[in-house]
């Protein structure tokens, strides 16, 4: 995972540069930076409004004495949305614009979901077969040390130490 990662970051900076490079020979240099900080403008006010109604959706499940986790999904996925759209590049507005869509989050949440419950399966089981459980208590004695008298405190009547 972190050797993914660390290609991600050498590899999406190259790959925008060049797709950047593309689209400005179609449409001009100056065109082209205009139209990427427009996407990264357009993009955090989309993701407001989104937020915010991801939010009110997340109060209402809550107040219902429901499970926010379909709410949640949608945040997490509208804040990776956020950071792509901050991000300089036509590659990243792209899957940020598409995780603007409630139906991608809603599948790609679903798919999450998935995946967590195949590795929760899928971890190693205890080695407890079960079969019966006894409980109770125990107490360590040395089995040099003499017995000492044990007191009754239920019945004090038979207490003679006194």
């Amino acid at each position: 995972m972190p050797l993914l990662f660390l290609v991600a970051i050498i590899a999406v900076p190259y790959l925008e540069f060049l797709v950047f490079v593309e689209v400005a020979k179609e449409i001009g240099g100056v065109t082209a930076l205009a139209l990427t900080i427009l996407t990264a403008i357009l993009g955090i006010f989309i993701i407001r409004q989104e937020g915010i109604e991801v939010l009110k959706n997340l109060k209402n499940t809550v107040d219902r004495g429901e499970s926010p986790v379909s709410e949640l999904i949608h945040g997490f996925f509208l804040a990776i949305a956020g950071f792509f759209f901050l991000l300089p590049g036509f590659i990243t507005d792209t899957i940020a614009v598409l995780l603007a869509i409630a139906p991608v989050r809603s599948m790609l949440g679903k798919m999450l979901i998935n995946a967590g419950h195949r590795s929760y399966q899928n971890r190693p089981r205890s080695s407890f077969r079960g079969g019966i459980i006894l409980d109770g208590e125990f107490e360590e004695t040395d089995e040099n040390e003499p017995e000492r008298k044990k007191i009754d405190r239920e019945n004090k009547d038979n207490d003679t130490s006194a």
